[in-house]
């Protein structure tokens, strides 16, 4: 994962209302009025965010901006007051997207805000079953028991805020349920020494992985289901499938005697069993050393939707999309789709039923942001579109961070 870049404010970022021609004529850019912003004929939506981080006070902030992308590349950008890591959700009844003040919904209708103060690093966004909301989770650091997040739930009358145990760095929506899993349990850290390997031979400080209900809230409070001996987890892809209440995803992690790992758990909420599998090629070879660079693999991409016929789909940070059978951890190549995460580039994955959407950006400053869509099934690619200019026209530079497309894509 590439590290934030500082950014500077230019003329064109601070108007209200501006409209912005790319240098190489193409298509325009517009800082809209949130007053008159509707949703559109959005195909894509993204959040460019600065350089922010956890502890930094809400004064220092930089804005960020929510940028609606069209078919033919035409953007137009929400200014927000920022976020760190920030996500955002797509359902029938909107987009949802916030800032450290305040949560937004946009609709055909316009764009309807909610005061609610809140963490500036945000962990994970969902959109409720049914159409019935958003819920949220934030980081709010350490605190006087020991690590606390956030989880909003934002619905079209407001939003409410409360306050979890424990760092969730990787969250699950099972039905209308939402699951967190976390790296540092916080107060509960303790209660995981009376069972059998939940400490770390090797690193006694090491925190083993904690699953918690999160919302619906029990007595407004988190609901502590399982622990998992895993330490030292490196790959925290913030939003992971569950289906029949169970949570899949990928994990690269030490054991208890300091062992490297790779694999694909699947964590049962209901009895807190984890059975995972080795990631494997179809000769039974780790994929460590047949198919994946291990020091690039925290650089897939990932999300709720990626799984299809018993398989969980990724992008690997070479371009592949790969499919993992959960059963056995079977791990093979799909195709190639040219989007390469590293040092100059970032690429994520959004999936479907029917698609799944890749966008990259360049840290040149001057390459436009990608998106490809690409057929599901076939691996045929069905539409690109090139978002020219936004750093020149902004002035500024930002990290491409959550994304969106519509329930229906």
């Amino acid at each position: 994962m590439r590290l934030p870049r500082l950014i500077a404010l230019a003329a064109c970022a601070i108007l209200a209302v501006t409209a912005c021609t790319s240098s190489d004529g193409g298509a325009e850019m517009h800082i809209a009025d949130p007053d008159v912003v509707k949703l559109g004929e959005t195909v894509v939506a993204f959040y460019l965010s600065p350089d922010t981080s956890v502890d930094k006070p809400t004064e220092e902030q930089q804005p960020a901006y929510l940028v609606l992308v069209q078919a033919d590349g035409g953007t137009r950008l929400i200014k927000t007051s920022g976020m760190a890591e920030p996500h955002i959700a797509w359902s029938n009844a909107g987009l949802f997207f916030s800032d450290d003040t305040r949560d937004y919904i946009l609709g055909k209708g316009g764009l309807v805000r909610f005061e609610n103060k809140k963490a500036g690093h945000q962990q994970s966004a969902f959109a409720l079953p049914e159409d019935k909301g958003f819920i949220a989770v934030y980081n709010e650091g350490f605190s006087e028991s020991g690590y606390a997040n956030q989880v909003a739930v934002t619905t079209s009358t407001g939003s409410r805020l409360y306050q979890v145990e424990g760092n969730y760095f990787m969250n699950a929506l099972c039905g209308g349920v939402l699951n967190g899993i976390a790296t540092d349990g916080g107060a509960h850290f303790a209660d995981s020494a009376k069972i059998p390997g939940m400490r770390s031979k090797v690193e006694p400080d090491a925190q083993p992985e904690l699953l918690s209900r999160l919302y619906p809230a029990t007595q407004g409070r988190e609901k502590v289901l399982a622990w998992r001996g895993a330490f030292n987890a490196g790959d925290h892809n913030r939003h992971v499938p569950c289906h029949d209440e169970v949570i899949a995803f990928l994990s690269d992690y030490t054991d208890a005697d300091g062992k490297p790992h790779m694999t694909i758990v699947s964590w049962d909420t209901g009895n807190g069993r984890y059975p995972e599998r080795p990631l494997v090629d179809v000769r039974g070879r780790p994929i460590a050393e047949e198919l994946i660079n291990p020091e690039t693999f925290s650089q897939k991409s990932y999300d709720a939707r990626a799984i299809r016929g018993g398989h969980l789909e990724w992008l690997a940070a070479d371009g592949r999309i790969m499919s993992t059978e959960i059963a056995s951890g079977i791990t093979k190549p799909r195709f190639d789709t040219g989007f390469i995460s590293g040092s100059d580039s970032s690429s994520q994955a959004i999936f479907t039923d029917r698609s799944i959407h890749l966008i990259q950006e360049t840290f040149d400053g001057k390459t436009p942001v990608k998106i490809k869509k690409f057929d599901r099934v076939t691996g045929n690619v069905v539409t690109e579109i090139a978002v020219p200019g936004l750093a020149e026209q902004l002035g500024i530079k930002l990290n491409v961070r959550g994304a969106a497309v519509p329930p229906t894509a």
